[in-house]
């Protein structure tokens, strides 16, 4: 088969290069806290350095507990109601989200995070893509002395997650060694209520999806760093991994019209999957305080997968329990293989032009790939392939960008500009300049006000631009659009935080505008069917305030509170029809740890979101309560907690805008309960006596 064929070629730079050490310590656990500085760029920085209803969790528990952003079931991450953030690990992308992204985040351990970076509002210096900004993921680096640990998770559910870590160092080379296990057994649930006109008079249908998910993912992880001499060190990490995943699905389907018999049918579906990547990345950057900084980063992904998906349709008269023999059943079978790889080299300097004047200028080329071979078939006697459901799809995309910024540093003032140029080659090519300034006014020692503007990019992703239908599900049938154009996105915020004694309080006022804005349209078809596909639609506007405070009313209490309030507007045209939506959202975070000895605390969490507009109508609210509790002797910690107490996470979706009804409804099992343990060895006093006595040796051994 003749594979259809898209060539992008898009400009993405990155910003951090990573100096790669090697941590494997369990770090006491407290609350997600905001560090009390000033931030550079537009950047928070969030420490899970512990919540305790993450302790023995992953990153997506680590990620729901960050003010403004929402995890759906399936990985999504939305902040300030926009899904185009985009997601870095240690300031580089990484080849663990090409597959499920949910598998992706469940994968890294809690205790595996350093802490957590939100840049709202990016500066030349970092990538243009993602419209809502960035969200750097910095993983824990060790300092060159033994470390070991092991953590144990058990969850209800068949939930069960490993992971271990040995790092040391010796002389000039700092190792360490990771493996990661993670199983997830869960029951999800969705319904799905739609009404529209059809050649029979008023269409009714309702589906009912029951369906079991079963997940098993490993990843194995090495790093290394070798310093050259006290100026230079070279670094290299290797990540490989193996997900493989088990689903069966049942959906009931009811179709009732006016004017023709009602049809009543189920449909089994039997999914299997596995892939397969590996990440390795090599560093080169300088060490010591110098005039000029440097470093260079060269970065290969590679991932595979396979998909075997097994369909049986029946039908059924009145009460899905008598078959109906009049209509013989559907037996089909369809298969994927898909391959993708990414290649970025990127260059970083930063130079101390005076005392107060700093330059910051850069290179990034970026290559991404991707190939899908889709197969699907019918049993007639014999399997025949079904040509009008099969299909071939290859991506291309192609970056390559430059950025020049400056920084000057008063007394009291902070000012920021810069230039970021990207040019992309792909279904449509086109070159694109991102300007960016920011300035920050320190009013007091423990007071500061800022401003931030800046401008980003939001290419559409390999899924959005594939032009080929998929018909997991007959009823909703769902495509890309390869013609769709990049939406653009111009960022406004001003800042002001304040730190009293245990009081640390930002308030942040933000505004953010998309041009070109992209999102799912849904079109009816013959009968009972529709067809959700990606438009460029409208414009939205979104502005707001955001609240972040902590502080401890007593000496062994401690308190997060975070809330957001913004207002969004959709404008634009849809089917001929006018689309003007606009609604204001809120959300609230409520944090306690009570600390019951030195070595035993408590905590209670709680999250409010409320309903959220999106091109397809409304996501109503949710609320959810966890409970954690953890307990340390020595070497080892014990933690248990219990995930969404009342069981009240769901998402449901209230869809109106196209002239019918599409109410959807999903149910993933969210109330678990965990218990962990985890164990800690390290030798820093002893090998940081022998690792500073050989660097000095090293250093001498040098200058002669």
């Amino acid at each position: 088969m003749k594979p259809f064929r898209l060539m992008r070629k898009r400009s993405l730079f990155f910003f951090f290069l990573v100096s790669l050490h090697v941590s494997a310590q369990v770090d006491t656990l407290s609350n997600i806290e905001v560090k009390a500085s000033r931030p550079e760029y537009g950047k928070q920085v969030f420490y899970p350095s512990a919540n305790l209803t993450n302790l023995g969790g992953n990153l997506q528990d680590v990620l729901a507990n960050i003010p403004s952003i929402y995890v759906a079931g399936d990985g999504t991450i939305q902040y300030r109601g926009s899904q185009s953030l985009t997601i870095y690990f240690d300031g580089k992308p990484s080849g663990i989200l090409a597959s499920s992204r949910a598998n992706a985040l469940s994968l890294f351990p809690a205790d595996r995070i350093n802490y957590i970076e939100i840049i709202s509002s990016p500066g030349a210096k970092y990538s243009a893509e993602g419209s809502s900004g960035i969200l750097n993921i910095v993983l824990k680096k060790g300092k060159g002395f033994k470390q070991a640990q092991a953590n144990l998770q058990w969850g209800t559910h068949d939930q069960m997650a490993f992971s271990t870590r040995y790092g040391n160092g010796y002389k000039r080379l700092t190792y360490a060694f990771d493996y990661n296990f993670k199983q997830s057994i869960r029951d999800n649930y969705q319904q799905l209520y739609r009404e529209n006109s059809s050649l029979y008079g008023l269409a009714q249908i309702q589906q009912e999806t029951f369906e079991v998910n079963r997940d098993y993912n490993h990843a194995l992880q090495s790093q290394l760093e070798y310093r050259l001499n006290p100026r230079w060190s070279l670094g290299m990490q290797l990540i490989t991994r193996y997900s493989k995943d088990h689903n069966n699905e049942v959906r009931q389907n009811l179709a009732q019209f006016i004017r023709s018999a009602d049809r009543y049918y189920i449909r089994d579906a039997d999914k299997r999957g596995d892939d397969r990547g590996m990440d390795v990345l090599i560093s080169l950057g300088t060490i010591a305080k110098q005039k000029t900084t440097a470093h260079l980063d060269f970065l290969w992904i590679r991932n595979m997968g396979s998909d075997q998906n097994d369909f049986t349709q029946r039908y059924f008269y009145d009460g899905f329990d008598i078959p109906n023999t009049n209509f013989p059943n559907r037996i089909e079978q369809s298969s994927a293989l898909s391959s993708n790889y990414t290649l970025l080299l990127q260059g970083d300097w930063e130079t101390q032009w005076s005392k107060k004047l700093r330059l910051d200028y850069g290179f990034k080329v970026t290559e991404r790939f991707f190939d899908t071979d889709f197969r699907y078939e019918k049993l007639k006697g014999t399997w025949e392939l079904d040509t009008k459901r099969s299909n071939a799809f290859t991506y291309v995309e192609r970056i390559q960008a430059i950025y020049g910024a400056a920084r000057y540093a008063g007394k009291n003032w902070d000012f920021q500009g810069g230039l970021r140029a990207e040019a992309t080659q792909a279904n449509l090519n086109y070159v694109q300049l991102f300007p960016s300034f920011s300035m920050e006014k320190e009013l007091t020692k423990n007071q500061q006000l800022g401003l931030r503007l800046s401008s980003r990019v939001n290419r559409p992703s390999f899924k959005a631009l594939n032009p080929f239908i998929s018909f997991a599900d007959p009823l909703n049938l769902q495509s890309g659009n390869p013609m769709l154009q990049p939406e653009r996105t111009y960022l406004v915020e001003m800042e002001h935080s304040l730190d009293v004694g245990t009081l640390h309080t930002t308030n942040q006022v933000f505004y953010r505008r998309v041009n070109q804005l992209v999102g799912r349209v849904r079109t009816l078809m013959d009968g009972d069917t529709t067809l959700t596909r990606f438009e460029n639609i409208s414009h939205s506007e979104t502005w707001g305030l955001e609240n972040i405070t902590s502080m401890s009313p007593m000496k062994n209490w401690k308190v997060n509170v975070t809330s957001s309030l913004y207002q969004t507007d959709l404008q634009g045209q849809v089917q001929e029809q006018s689309l003007n939506l606009n609604r204001w959202s809120w959300n609230g975070r409520l944090s306690q740890i009570w600390n019951l000895s030195p070595q035993a605390s408590v905590q209670l969490s709680a999250i409010y979101q409320s309903a959220q507009i999106h091109p397809l109508g409304i996501i109503q609210g949710f609320y959810t309560v966890d409970l954690g509790f953890k307990q340390e002797w020595k070497s080892w910690v014990l933690n248990a907690r219990l995930n969404d107490v009342f069981n009240t996470q769901q998402t449901v979706y209230d869809s109106r805008p196209f002239g019918f009804v599409n109410d959807l409804k999903k149910k993933k099992e969210t109330r678990i309960f965990y218990i962990g343990l985890a164990f800690k060895l390290s030798s820093k006093k002893n090998s940081g006596l022998k690792n500073r006595k050989s660097v000095n040796e090293d250093e001498a051994g040098e200058e002669d």
